[in-house]
């Protein structure tokens, strides 16, 4: 018999708590321990992403002896990074001084104004070994493997300065666009001053390049400096464009983004900041940008005022970036967040105070939990703390920088003393635990920011107070089905009045209660009797409005769309109205959706009057689940005129239905089946025969789970009896999606290692990715020699759809085929050629369709029958040869699923192959590839041929 063990991918039941709970004296928070909590496919904790310092390993301010004085212990950076679990980090200095300081870099004397690449090579090979002989920070590589590399404003902006006996070209014209010499340099110094992508030695390539440091700051905001000198905004954006190009052209291994912007305030002098900077760069650089890059800093103490972006300004800030990339470019693009905290001007050039570092510390806890509220979109984000910055002193003065991790002992009184932490390290010393798997959580107080996270039996809850004034919050726990509190340890950091505290606290058993200081934070760590478990999924999506920024008359009706809105019939929703007013003016608007009314919270998220020059911000206003339908209308009111809506969208909170699985024979096979997946995910089939068996074995990895969460796997009968499961799984190991940065838009052939005809093209690699022809007998080959031994094998996963519109044939249709040939030639291979290869046939006559190896039918691979080939249907592909001693025992398996249908040929098994496919097998090497035949001959109403994703492996056993 077969037996299927019902242990299914994620299985989920929504129970939140604490979301309508009427304001108290105390806040109420609950949290649903067995309910994880995901975003875009993540829902974990990434300490690489989130508990950084604006440093990299090799900064010389780790080591002793720095004015003379000695660190405090004999290994600050194992201290600090290792004991604290930092990761780093972000480098300006070392592109910057090889621009402006080393003279042995020149210019090209045929090419002015570009740098000389032979002596870029040289001198990156000496900075590579100079990395090699530096053995004590080769243990940090794995820690500074999501670095930021950064140009700065100086040396890189064409203005003419010179540098070193020369300056970088200022040319911009068709042939040389603007910035295009700047992006040859930095091309060139990711090639020869990094590994390159592991290629050569030297330190990691940093994973994403911002291309130059604060340019709206230099050219834009103090454009009568004449250090600076001044540019319109769309010149600054073309030069990215040219900069951009320039890396490519050299470098694929790094992400590349901007503009890194100092202070962005959309709402400034009308939403004019906005359209001539944020959504002017979108306009002009947008498609050439992977990520957008920000510097955002509170101002709690400027000229005796409080200008607060924590809470609901960041959040105005993240929604109209991410509508307008949406609504221009089809995709939101992820953040790289390289600087954030508080700038803090009234109490610079005063020496060290534990003051200033409060100012930084409260900044930094409330922005990293909104950073960590959308963690599918943060690639990078860094407080700005360095380590002793002595590059930033004050000759005259010899006041030191500001925000530094180190300072000498007997500051502020004298710049003396072995060097110890600052109290900035405290918000180190507070995240250093903080691991595990999201889990739901709510506040019904929006002052009052939560996250929570479980890592076997511990469950960290964190707290953070975005207002003056100490909470007392009340904890509820749910879902623990029992499962006692053994202990729980609690970090608290806030401002006693005359120092920054980090207290810690031990509670024997359960703890109902807290208090979360004035603008403080609080980490409790929950350690249970037995390991926490979570059993349920709820799963959050966003939908913005097809409009956005509407000037507010007072009376008059602003309706916004939200159309094509996904409900999985169970789940909880907030709309998110943005809105810039002054603070004189109602925040209080008459909200109908769907024609029904909404009650607008009279409590905003965070400080709701400060000293900026109006509120902007976002209000979350609670939908009614049942309210919402895919096509929505939203209607604003406001009592009077002035300001802005900024943007409107729902935010939807899903329980995700539990997996469905089922399981069927059909003819000598066993198909296991399920639906209610991860949508586009992968999955693995394990089995065992015996259910004692501690061991499971890999049947098959790779596995793929269609758009609406179906998958299906096929396995021979072969065993008497035998156990199965099914878990989630990663990609196959070399996956391909079509996507930006990998490909662009237009034809195939020629892009990251293919080699096609003409009519094979590249489309939508913003957004969903694929290949299509229109062509008959239009072949598409992996330029990716596979050579094997006796018992080794390779795969070639297809997922692909047909175009056109369905009609039965009346005579056989020849479709498609894939496998290996045994060159790397872009032409088609004939029906019954030499290669190693199977083809889709649709039976004349009938809506049968098959798998054929030239003309003849495979052996376990049965016909699909009930359902038709419709165009749009997803097919899957699957093909795996394994050579053996010789041509004739040498056999590929093959294997065809309808995703959308759930239907499967099976697997199908061919003996023997061509001499010419194992001689190129065993020698030079063969080609996978796939190729359009006639799928729309004899009527059969189907044209062309989409491929969605291309997955290949060779499998040594």
């Amino acid at each position: 018999m077969k037996c299927v063990e019902r242990r299914f991918l994620k299985v989920s039941v929504l129970c939140l708590a604490g979301c309508t709970v009427a304001f108290a004296q105390n806040a109420e928070v609950g949290i649903n321990l067995n309910v994880k909590r995901e975003v875009g496919g993540i829902s974990t904790f990434d300490r690489s992403k989130f508990i950084t310092i604006h440093a990299n390993p090799g900064d010389s301010d780790w080591d002793d002896g720095v004015r003379g004085a000695n660190n405090f212990t004999n290994d600050l950076l194992a201290d600090f990074a290792i004991g604290r679990d930092v990761y780093f980090g972000r480098d300006t200095g070392g592109i910057s001084w090889t621009r402006r300081g080393n003279a042995y870099i020149r210019q090209d004397s045929s090419n002015p104004g570009w740098v000389d690449a032979a002596t870029m090579a040289s001198e990156g090979l000496k900075s590579r070994n100079s990395y090699e002989n530096d053995t004590a920070i080769h243990p940090y590589e794995s820690r500074d493997a999501g670095a930021i590399m950064c140009a700065q404003y100086t040396g890189f902006w064409p203005n003419g300065d010179v540098y070193n006996g020369w300056a970088i070209s200022t040319a911009d014209t068709p042939s040389e666009p603007f910035g295009s010499a700047t992006g040859d340099f930095m091309g060139l110094y990711l090639d020869h001053f990094y590994d390159n992508g592991g290629t050569q030695s030297g330190r990691p390539s940093p994973a994403f390049v911002e291309i130059i440091n604060e340019p709206d700051w230099h050219i834009l905001d103090w454009a009568s400096d004449p250090d600076y000198g001044s540019a319109p905004a769309s010149k600054i954006w073309r030069f990215h464009n040219g900069v951009a190009d320039g890396i490519r052209a050299h470098n694929t291994e790094s992400l590349i983004g901007g503009f890194v912007t100092t202070f962005p305030d959309h709402d400034e002098d009308n939403f004019a900041e906005w359209n001539d900077e944020w959504k002017s760069f979108i306009d002009i650089a947008g498609t050439n940008m992977d990520f957008w890059s920000l510097h955002l800093y509170d101002f709690p103490c400027i000229g005796g005022k409080e200008k607060y972006r924590k809470g609901a300004n960041l959040e105005a800030m993240f929604d109209m970036i991410d509508y307008y990339s949406e609504a221009t470019l089809g995709v939101i693009r992820p953040y790289v967040i390289s600087e954030y905290g508080a700038q803090t001007h009234d109490e610079n050039n005063k020496g060290w105070t534990s003051y200033r570092d409060w100012l930084r510390l409260k900044s930094c806890n409330s922005m990293v939990l909104t950073f960590m509220d959308r963690p599918h979109l943060m690639l990078k984000t860094i407080p700005f703390t360095v380590v002793k910055a002595e590059w930033g002193r004050n000759s005259t003065t010899l006041e030191p920088y500001g925000p530094r991790l180190m300072r000498q002992a007997d500051e502020p009184v004298s710049y003396t003393g072995e060097w110890v932490y600052t109290d900035l390290v405290k918000f180190y010393d507070l995240w250093s635990e903080v691991k595990g798997t999201r889990i739901d959580i709510a506040s019904n107080d929006p002052d009052i920011q939560t996250d929570a996270y479980v890592s076997g039996s511990k469950v960290y809850v964190i707290l953070n107070n975005l207002v003056s004034g100490t909470r007392t919050i009340n904890l509820s726990l749910f879902g623990n089905d029992g499962n006692s509190v053994q202990s729980v340890y609690e970090k608290s950091l806030y401002w006693n009045g005359s120092a920054t505290v980090l207290d810690e606290t031990s509670h024997a058993g359960n703890l109902s209660q807290v208090q979360v200081g004035s603008e403080g934070c609080v980490i409790l760590e929950y350690t249970f009797t037995s390991p926490v478990n979570i059993n349920r999924t709820m799963s959050e999506s966003k939908f913005y409005a097809s409009t956005y920024l509407k000037a507010i008359s007072g009376g008059a009706v602003n309706r916004f769309d939200v159309n094509g809105v996904s409900l999985r019939g169970n789940g909880l929703a907030v709309l998110r109205l943005g809105i810039a007013r002054d603070h004189a003016l109602s925040k209080q608007p008459v909200v109908l959706v769907n024609g029904t009314a909404v009650t607008v919270p009279t409590d905003l998220m965070g400080f709701e009057i400060d000293d900026r020059f109006q509120y902007f911000g976002i209000i979350n206003i609670p939908v009614p689940y049942e309210l919402l339908q895919a096509d929505n209308t939203v209607d604003v009111t406001f009592p009077d005129s002035g300001g802005h809506i900024s943007t409107v969208a729902l935010r939807i909170l899903d329980e995700k239905e539990s997996v469905k699985a089922w399981a069927s024979i059909t003819g000598s096979n066993f198909i296991i089946s399920f639906s209610n997946a991860t949508a586009g995910s992968w999955f693995a089939l394990h089995s065992k025969t015996n259910l004692m068996d501690p061991v499971w074995m890999t049947n098959r990895t790779g596995l793929p789970i269609d758009a609406s969460g179906f998958g299906s796997v096929t396995n021979p009968l072969d065993l008497s009896c035998e156990f199965f499961r099914i878990v989630e799984s990663g990609p196959p190991a070399f996956y391909i999606e079509f996507t930006a940065p990998d490909y662009n838009n237009g034809a195939l052939d020629g892009q990251q290692n293919w080699n096609a005809a003409s009519g094979w093209m590249v489309g939508d690699v913003y957004g969903s990715g694929y290949i299509s022809t229109a062509d008959n007998n239009s072949a598409a080959v992996l330029n990716e020699s596979v050579r094997l031994n006796a018992g080794e094998s390779y795969s070639l996963g297809i997922q692909l759809r047909f175009g056109g519109s369905y009609a039965t044939p009346t005579g056989y249709v020849y479709a498609f085929l894939g496998g290996l040939k045994e060159s790397n030639i872009g032409e088609f291979v004939g029906t019954g050629g030499t290669a190693a290869d199977a083809n889709i046939q649709i039976i004349t006559g009938t809506d049968t369709y098959r798998l054929l190896n030239n003309y003849n039918t495979i052996a376990g691979a049965a016909n699909i029958t009930g359902t038709q080939l419709n165009a749009g249907d997803i097919l899957q592909f699957d093909y795996k040869l394994t050579l053996g001693t010789d041509a004739a025992s040498t056999t590929y398996t093959v294997r065809l699923q309808n995703l959308t249908d759930g239907t499967d040929a099976g697997e199908g098994t061919v003996t023997g192959v061509d001499a010419t496919i194992y001689s190129a097998l065993t020698g030079s090497g063969a080609f996978g590839f796939f190729q359009s035949i006639a799928p729309g001959s004899n009527g059969s109403g189907l044209n062309g041929v989409q491929v969605d994703s291309v997955s290949s492996a060779v499998i040594i056993p």
